[in-house]
């Protein structure tokens, strides 16, 4: 009997076999007729008809479709019929759970729609929605909200369908809700609404605000929302059942929120049932986020074990583990995967398993470097930066505890490189992208050429937007920034040796010899990386990171940034504050006197100047005799370690630039700080003096790409609703975004401005500040000012910056020494001895010497000269009137 089952088993395999060649067969004769015939459409339709009866082989199918092409579309029809395959593979590469590729062709698919303007073809629908869509899923809200305005306006043009433009209005919502944008995400909801879209849109947009209210914590009005939702999905089919399926998704995130782990559960499964029952090839991503957030509620629940296998489940379905093995290669880059690795890590550490938990962040971490590099705008990857920081706290908690256990130093050495992950990793990469893109010769690349074309109008529309206080650019704004990210993804394929390629890995044998202090502001603790000689000495754990970012910023706020009446109204006060912050974070090292130590400071701490931190508890009345930090210490700042040890491009720059305003636009009065600034360091060092009307952007341009010091004494402040980082040359004004990389740029830039270097802060990345700016173009180091400087100190600090400069001192010394000649200065009492007055200006980047000139005519060779020359009149006026006397005789 066994032996029937077999021999009938065996006939039917060959039977399908059978008709399976038989099938292949007659698709690759109509195929080869189409062909013999030239008749692309038909060949195409052919291939698009095969992939929809066979979903599981329609990415392989339509990718060897694209390769069997024999030659490009000519007609009407052609083009159509092209779009279509292309449009089509796109959402199959999705289905497959390949966002990436599925991104790439829809990309394609727009631009051989923008190449052939096809307006039969429905591009919002079937183009525009997906991948806006699939930015969305990316991260990049950005470029998903402008293909989401344009979408709006193509529907308002072309097409009167109220529920298609509710639609989009919902997936608007779902933009603005990802960048925590939530009352524009509710407007964009009510104006789905307010269309009256048929009952499926009005599903999507009640799912969409169940979304919102979960983010804004009102858990009880989103329960309620996503009831009514349910209520209202009686009859499910292929379609429906997809926004059913997000319902319940986000009525298991409330229960999830609410703690109701058991509840959560049924509603994830519920969402799985029709997963699989609707698409059983299809929406990966979907399925594999259910069972991650199923892997939550269990971890929430302390079941480690059944949290590894939802896990697993989820990373099996994304193609990245098979037989329970994970495969490394097939890691790609999308949120679902970077999350499916935390909660696998997160489980294995309650089971006590933290190498393996490492292990797996270390995975989440290279899937969200893979996301990173798919991202067009810098501001995107700030965005994303924060979420990495998130992640490394995760991995160097674990090393912490490795560490304290076994004495390892390697843990250390793991808690560095988390650290320096986390941190200014956009600027590394604009100082790369900088770096690399002056060796270039433009011209000579269409592509290079368009790529600066985009540029500048970018940069012309921005400026424009700021100074004449319009919003109407935003939206040209957006769409150049969107072309120009199509084009760098097109640079970044043909210069693969040009593309950032973050290495883990740190050197310290590369660093000088002395002190390095890196932190790391975590949600929870706070980590003090304390390097000296080379090695790692120790890293110090702070607990209870809330609230030392409050008592740091509460500092910051009361003392520097709102003028100087608090410090000098109650000097006592300031003088405990700032002594509690040098106990928080500078106290627990062992740190011996006199030594040169480079600060990397995280988060809020960028605001803080180290130099004025008070040492020691004891107050004293005499303001010169207070224990300042400055006292004991060179300082200087870096933004990272790899910010720091990125090799320079070798330029040919020499000598001394100063650029000052000295007048007020319109009025004659000279500011005489400045003016005295400028005079002062005119009488110490020889160079270009540029003033008022011959300082402009192309004066200096000119002398950026010539001089090796370039100091600009001029007003900075944040203008604009993005609050841009601006240097004032009276008529014209010179915004961060402007800055571009030049073939040569100073090794030193000094801005003794206000604020230059403050700015937005942004999570893991830093200060988005001017001094930052010019780190970003190639500038080697900045001298900036942290808050509003009071200019007198600085026209004294500035000139005896550079007259230690010409004694051979390094630039931090040389910094040093200028704070220190002020605080000794008899001449400087009462309050101008507090910090507020001196302890502006950092120094951040490399630390160097410079080769400067004495001015030839110094003010003692002027004075000797001018004494030389009165004497001699005397002489021979004395000389006149003896012979005269004489004569008359």
């Amino acid at each position: 009997m066994r032996q029937f089952i077999k021999h009938l088993c065996l006939v039917y395999l060959l039977l399908q076999t059978t008709m399976l060649f038989a099938q292949s067969d007659d698709l690759n004769t109509k195929l080869n007729g189409f062909k013999s015939q030239n008749d692309l459409s038909n060949w195409i339709y052919e291939q698009l008809d095969e992939a929809n009866a066979n979903p599981s082989k329609a990415v392989a199918n339509l990718q060897k479709a694209q390769k069997e092409r024999w030659r490009n579309t000519k007609t009407p029809d052609e083009h159509f019929a092209w779009l279509n395959l292309l449009s089509t593979l796109g959402y199959y590469e999705l289905l497959d759970g390949n966002i990436l590729g599925s991104i790439s062709m829809y990309e394609n698919a727009l631009g051989f729609f923008q190449q052939h303007q096809i307006l039969s073809y429905d591009i919002v629908e079937y183009v525009l929605k997906p991948l806006s869509n699939n930015y969305t899923r990316l991260g990049d809200y950005e470029r998903a909200l402008y293909l989401q305005k344009q979408s709006i306006n193509f529907q308002r043009a072309y097409s009167e369908d109220p529920s298609k433009m509710a639609n989009i209005y919902g997936n608007m919502a779902i933009s603005y809700r990802s960048m925590s944008r939530l009352a524009d995400a509710h407007r964009s909801i009510e104006s789905g609404f307010d269309l009256k879209p048929d009952a499926k849109t009005r599903i999507m947009l009640n799912n969409v605000l169940a979304d919102v209210l979960y983010d804004e914590g009102n858990y009880t009005k989103a329960a309620l929302v996503i009831q009514q939702n349910i209520k209202a999905q009686t009859a499910t089919d292929h379609e429906s059942a997809y926004w059913l399926m997000g319902t319940y998704t986000t009525a298991g995130n409330v229960q999830l929120e609410l703690k109701q782990y058991a509840k959560g559960r049924e509603f994830y499964q519920k969402a799985l049932t029709l997963v699989n029952k609707y698409y059983p090839y299809g929406r990966l991503r979907e399925k594999a986020n259910l069972f991650t957030q199923l892997a939550k509620t269990f971890l929430a629940s302390k079941q480690p074990k059944e949290a590894i296998a939802y896990s697993h489940q989820s990373l099996s379905t994304l193609g990245i583990m098979q037989n329970k093995a994970i495969i490394n290669q097939k890691i790609f880059g999308d949120y679902k995967v970077v999350d499916a690795f935390m909660q696998l890590a997160k489980a294995q550490l309650m089971l006590g398993q933290p190498e393996q938990a490492l292990s797996n962040i270390h995975l989440s971490l290279l899937a969200a470097d893979k996301i990173r590099n798919e991202f067009g705008a810098d501001i995107t990857k700030e965005r994303l930066q924060k979420n990495l920081k998130q992640i490394a706290e995760q991995g160097i908690a674990i090393n912490y505890l490795l560490f304290e256990k076994s004495k390892n130093q390697k843990y250390l050495h793991q808690v560095l490189l988390l650290a320096e992950q986390s941190k200014s990793r956009t600027l590394l990469e604009q100082m790369e992208r900088n770096r690399n893109a002056v060796t270039k010769n433009v011209k000579a690349d269409p592509l290079l050429v368009k790529k600066q074309t985009l540029e500048r109008a970018i940069i012309y529309h921005e400026k424009q937007e700021i100074e004449q206080k319009t919003t109407k650019l935003q939206e040209t704004i957006a769409g150049l920034k969107f072309q120009l990210a199509l084009i760098n993804k097109q640079i970044a394929k043909k210069y693969k040796q040009d593309h950032s390629n973050f290495t883990n890995e740190i050197n310290l044998a590369n660093l000088p010899k002395h002190r390095f202090i890196e932190y790391f502001f975590g949600d929870e603790n706070i980590y003090v990386i304390n390097i000296n000689r080379q090695k790692i000495e120790s890293v110090v754990k702070l607990e209870n990171a809330p609230l030392i970012k409050e008592q740091i910023k509460s500092f910051v706020t009361t003392y520097f940034q709102h003028g100087p009446a608090k410090m000098a109204n109650a000097p006592q006060s300031f003088y405990e504050a700032s002594h509690l912050v040098y106990q928080l974070i500078l106290a627990p090292l062992s740190i011996k006197p006199q030594e040169n130590i480079t600060i990397i400071p995280d988060g809020i701490l960028g605001y803080v100047s180290f130099d004025g931190l008070i040492t020691r508890e004891k107050y004293v009345e005499n303001l010169s005799a207070w224990p300042f930090f400055i006292k004991e210490h060179v300082t200087s700042y870096a933004f990272s370690l790899k910010t720091l040890q990125l090799e320079k491009q070798k330029n040919n720059n020499q000598g001394f630039a100063g650029l000052f305003i000295t007048h007020t636009i319109g009025k004659n009065a000279p500011l005489l700080a400045v003016e005295k600034e400028a005079n002062e360091i005119k009488n110490k060092v020889s160079g270009v003096f540029l003033y008022n009307e011959d300082v402009n952007a192309k004066s200096f341009e000119q002398q950026f790409e010539q001089r090796n010091i370039l100091h600009i004494g001029t007003h900075a402040y944040l203008s604009g609703p993005n609050q841009e980082p601006t240097l004032d040359f009276g008529r014209e004004k010179i915004y961060l975004f402007e800055l571009s990389a030049k073939q040569d740029a100073p090794s030193l830039v000094v801005l003794s401005a206000c604020r230059t270097a403050d700015g937005i802060l942004a999570d893991g990345e830093g200060i988005i500040s001017l001094s930052r700016g010019f780190n970003a173009i190639g500038t080697s180091a900045t001298i900036a000012g942290l808050w509003n400087v009071n200019d007198h100190t600085v026209a004294y600090i500035t000139q005896h910056f550079y007259q230690s400069l010409l004694k051979g001192n390094t630039s931090a010394e040389a910094l040093r020494d200028a704070k220190l000649a002020w605080i000794k200065d008899p001449q400087t009492s009462g309050a101008l001895l507090l910090p507020y007055y001196w302890d502006s200006l950092v120094y951040m980047g490399k630390n160097q010497t410079f080769d400067l000139e004495k001015p030839f005519f110094s003010p003692w060779m002027l004075w000797s000269i001018g004494g030389l020359v009165v004497i001699l009149l005397l002489v021979l006026t004395f000389r006149f009137l003896v012979r005269k006397t004489k004569s008359s005789t």
